[in-house]
């Protein structure tokens, strides 16, 4: 299975945070998992990833916390929330920051959907580059006739 980018799981509830492995991995995403806010920040200093889905409340760093020390980085990855907590108290997440929030219990569907939106997002904004001028002389000379050609018959 081809892989789709990398992918942190941040959550403090080890069955939660395995289950979001294993649905991202099955997804075809490479995977590494934070068990708090700290753990992550570490892991950040260490590897660059695609994507960060982190729980908000957690012990010794929030995922509040979390959201606002990576938008601080130069370097960060495309965020998403996944949390128990009502709209209000989703309402203090810096929306400029986070691109989606997803709700526990989570619909599987809904979490892979998530992933492959950003990574999609993230492909179709990657610069595309042009063919070197000399590659595109020699296309459009085997395409086109020469100016010169006279018409058949």
């Amino acid at each position: 299975m081809e892989n789709k980018g990398r992918l942190l799981v941040v959550d403090d509830d080890r069955a939660i945070r395995k289950l979001l492995e294993r649905i991202a991995r099955r997804a075809g995403f490479e995977v590494d998992g934070a068990k708090d806010g700290l753990e992550a920040l570490e892991m950040l200093d260490r590897a660059e990833y695609d994507i960060a889905l982190i729980d908000l409340m957690m012990p010794r760093l929030s995922g509040y916390e979390l959201v606002q020390l990576i938008g601080t980085r130069e370097r960060r990855p495309v965020l998403i929330v996944a949390t128990a907590l009502t709209n209000g108290d989703c309402a203090s997440v810096d929306d400029t920051l986070v691109r989606e929030v997803i709700r526990k219990p989570f619909d599987v569907h809904a979490i892979v959907a998530a992933l492959n939106d950003v990574m999609h997002e993230r492909q179709a904004k990657l610069p595309i580059a042009a063919p070197a001028a000399e590659e595109q002389k020699e296309k459009k000379s085997e395409t086109a006739p020469p100016l010169n050609a006279q018409p058949p018959c």
